[in-house]
């Protein structure tokens, strides 16, 4: 890859990790469509895979750089007593068993049908991040987890296929269950998801590193579906800058960002949906 390259991969990652520490997602959201763009330019990228391997690849390069970035920011929470790990054990574990299956499921689904449910998961996500969540009245206790192995399983399932299948960690399907279904509070909620996010990116990431593209994706630098060469760059960008969107996670009303996360999403959505339909 050129200078230009490497510095827009590393822009992408530095975002995404900004997002994934703010609100608990893995990235995936923005690392996805701007992988997207960078394959669909191999004179500037250095890398022409085919269509179909692209799209895969997309999802499959995402999930693997989720893993750390996902790893960093938990343990920043985890450093302020937010995660809940007794609910993180068993729905990441039967997370990351869905994911691993979904990402067979994955490389058999027509690419362009991937990019129109992933427009479909931007745009429900645009709306989804605008809406202000309902505050606990004060003094109220919070309520009991809901942690039966039919809500652990039925959660973990649910984050671990769209984990897979879309390329993200699952944390955008994952927060509204973990506050809605097993009734984490909204200030561990963001802790949590990063906390599952890890097993749920290992088994995906794991089982596309094992899958066999039609095509080599990059010689020497990849494995299966997963490019490490942009892999590499978008991970130093996500892990710097996790962190920093942990912290305003803390300082800051993020009603302001969960505005700008929303316009972004919905141009890459509608872009997307433009593009393949």
């Amino acid at each position: 890859m050129g200078a230009a390259p490497v510095l827009a991969v590393f822009a992408a990652g530095l975002l995404a990790g900004l997002l994934s520490g703010l609100v608990g997602v893995g990235g995936g959201v923005l690392m996805v469509p701007f992988l997207y763009f960078f394959y669909a330019r191999p004179g500037w990228s250095g890398v022409a895979p085919p269509p179909d391997v692209a799209t895969v690849a997309a999802h499959a390069t995402s999930l693997f750089v989720i893993l750390p970035t996902s790893v960093r920011g938990a343990w920043a929470y985890h450093r302020r007593g937010l995660v809940v790990w007794r609910a993180v054990w068993p729905i990441g574990a039967a997370a990351a068993v869905a994911a691993a299956l979904a990402s067979r499921f994955a490389v058999q689904v027509e690419p362009r049908w991937l990019r129109l449910i992933f427009a479909g998961f931007l745009l429900w996500n645009a709306a989804h991040v605008l809406r202000p969540p309902r505050p606990r009245a004060e003094g109220a206790p919070e309520r009991p987890l809901r942690l039966s192995l039919p809500v652990t399983l039925g959660v973990g399932a649910a984050v671990g296929f769209f984990s897979a299948l879309l390329g993200v960690g699952g944390g955008l399907v994952s927060i509204p269950l973990l506050l809605q279904v097993v009734g984490i509070d909204l200030r561990r909620v963001a802790a949590t998801s990063l906390a599952i996010i890890t097993l749920t990116s290992l088994g995906g990431a794991l089982a596309y590193m094992l899958a066999a593209p039609p095509a080599p994706l990059r010689p020497g630098l990849s494995a299966g579906y997963v490019d490490f060469a942009a892999a590499a760059v978008l991970t130093a960008g996500t892990v710097l800058s996790v962190g920093w969107g942990a912290e305003l996670n803390r300082r800051m009303n993020p009603r302001t960002l969960a505005m700008v996360f929303a316009a972004v999403f919905t141009v890459l959505g509608v872009q997307l949906l433009v593009e393949n339909v």
